[in-house]
């Protein structure tokens, strides 16, 4: 359940980039003066350039955390194959250990 969430989370953030995005888009777009335009991106693009720093820095964090995440996981099974993997080699070593003293005797 906690996969949904921060699935909803990540398609949250992207949808806010594609907001930011589709805005500058439009300021480019509008028929303004070059001069006008020009005043406008330099007021607005310094604000557009920190939230998309932001958004960025969001991003790689939690990449971070699914990827320690995600090792964990894997030491974990990792470890579990293992000491699966050893119990039933012991437990064959021992069957056949049994079998070979029971035709002996």
């Amino acid at each position: 359940m906690s996969n949904d969430r921060s699935d909803a989370g990540g398609y949250m953030g992207w949808f806010l980039f594609g907001a930011l995005l589709g805005a500058g888009v439009a300021l480019l777009m509008t028929p303004k003066t070059g001069a006008q335009a020009r005043e406008l991106l330099a007021e607005r693009g310094g604000e557009v350039a920190r939230r998309a720093q932001e958004f960025a820095n969001e991003a790689q964090g939690r990449a971070g955390e699914w990827l320690d995440k995600s090792r964990e996981l894997f030491e974990e099974q990792t470890q579990r194959l293992m000491s699966a993997f050893e119990a039933g080699r012991d437990a064959m070593r021992e069957e056949i250990q049994r079998g070979s003293t029971e035709s002996r005797g």
